[in-house]
């Protein structure tokens, strides 16, 4: 009976530390908004360059579409801040291509590819084609050369998958 017991009690530990395991996602400490179209996290720190629908009465505002800023998850968590004026037009800007009927398409200052903000359901999102199929853009890791805090290595773009609802990724190296 007590080696039952015993058993029974490891068996529980061991579960209970699996599912917490499980539990911990890498989106965990993003501190989301309803907002949130995407974020950009590097291999570089922790801190995270976050995409945000902007609105105005409740639609996309069409002339700024996107507020962007930094998110910080290392000395301060959860505070955020702007881009400086390089951050901006260099690396993590965006330019407006194309405006439509509260939907618009932009491509990021240091990523060409064309980006769609819509309201899909209750919420605006960012729709891009992963592995050239259309998907729902969740994040953009990118991955620094060794000893480099400018060379990028690869970017990996990570979504679903708008016809199968599957998370999907896609690496991309220059």
């Amino acid at each position: 009976m007590k080696n039952k017991c015993r058993l029974l009690l490891i068996g529980f530990f061991l579960f209970a530390s699996f599912v917490s395991i499980l539990a911990v996602t890498p989106e965990e400490d993003t501190y989301p908004t309803p907002e949130r179209l995407f974020y950009i996290a590097r291999s570089l720190n922790r801190n995270l360059v976050c995409y945000d629908a902007n609105l105005k009465d409740g639609k996309l505002d069409l002339e700024e579409p996107i507020e962007v800023y930094w998110l910080n998850r290392t000395d301060r968590p959860g505070y955020t801040n702007g881009l400086n004026f390089i951050q901006r037009k260099l690396v993590y800007g965006y330019k407006v291509k194309q405006k439509g009927n509260d939907t618009c398409q932009v491509t990021l200052s240091a990523y060409p590819r064309d980006i769609t903000i819509r309201k899909a359901g209750d919420a605006y999102q960012a729709f891009v084609d992963i592995n050239g199929s259309p998907a729902r853009l969740v994040s953009l890791f990118v991955q620094l050369k060794p000893n480099s805090s400018v060379s990028v290595d690869y970017v990996e773009l990570q979504g679903y998958s708008v016809s199968t609802g599957k998370r999907v990724t896609e690496r991309i190296r220059q």
